[in-house]
């Protein structure tokens, strides 16, 4: 698929089973150092009920061979959001489902609280967001970063979220982060502050930006995001529209030996905005 940019980014593309009702199609964004290949099985599983689903791959993550790690700027990153949405609503369905993971949760939660009135977005569902992290760089690392903004925006640094513990708590899953040739390990300067663009629009979004149906699935032993906080920042934008779901589990909950309950949650989420 490719961006306004002329940027190419792979897709992966679930389509329901041949003959079943086809309901509005879903963007799955995932998280920092993630990529779709993580989070196929609960796609999956959307697709099996029902929803053709659109696994984007952000501009120089994956299987990204160019710029990895990069991205010019938030704004970049937001329209990015709009491309895929386009993408998935080419075949004429009146809204779209938006599901973001961890960092992708952040993003899909601002590009629907800022960017997406003009947007059917009939659903969002936000899994573990990075709204509210507690797993930071350091404050060295952040004045390297503002320094390298002046000079070398591409320079890279590292992502802190290299321990594979931060993510399971299942050591085959824990075994395939360690081996993983796509998992994101540096980002540039710029990325960074794009980042930090986007934590500043979600802070600056008006009280009930947040108008379509949202639905937070937090995991309960979750050691990368601050879940009270992150919940009373949505709560903030999203209010009545807002439904809470508690999961035993780790960050990625995509993960744990029996992740059904997710699939679940992700289908009577995505369900609410049909």
């Amino acid at each position: 698929m490719p961006f306004s940019d002329g940027t190419i980014a792979s897709v992966y593309i679930h389509e329901p089973a041949s003959g079943r009702p086809r309901c509005r199609p879903v963007v799955y964004l995932h998280g920092i150092q993630s990529h779709p290949g993580w989070f196929v099985a609960s796609a999956a599983e959307l697709a099996e009920a029902g929803h053709p689903v659109f696994q984007i791959t952000r501009r120089g993550s994956g299987d990204a061979e160019h710029a990895r790690g990069d991205a010019p700027s938030a704004a970049v990153l937001l329209n990015d959001v709009w491309d895929a949405c386009r993408f998935a609503l080419r075949d004429g369905a009146d809204g779209v489902h938006l599901v973001g993971v961890s960092w992708g949760g952040k993003l899909a939660a601002c590009f629907t609280a800022g960017q997406a009135a003009d947007l059917p977005i009939r659903s969002l569902t936000l899994v573990a967001p990075g709204i509210v992290p507690q797993v930071d760089v350091s404050p060295a690392t952040k004045l390297s970063i503002a320094l390298a903004l002046l000079c070398c925006p591409q320079r890279r640094f590292d992502i802190p979220l290299n321990d594979p513990a931060l993510f399971t708590d299942v050591e085959e899953m824990r075994e395939y982060l360690r081996d993983d040739p796509w998992r994101l390990h540096r980002a540039t300067a710029r990325f960074f502050y794009a980042s930090r663009r986007l934590d500043v629009m979600f802070r600056r979004a008006p009280a009930g930006g947040l108008a379509p149906a949202t639905t937070l699935i937090l995991a309960d032993r979750d050691r990368i995001v601050d879940n009270a906080a992150t919940e009373a920042s949505l709560r903030r934008l999203a209010g009545p529209h807002l439904e809470v779901l508690r999961l035993p589990g780790s960050h990625t909950l995509e993960f744990e030996s029996n992740p059904r309950p997710l699939y679940d949650a992700l289908i009577a989420a995505v369900r609410r905005g049909e």
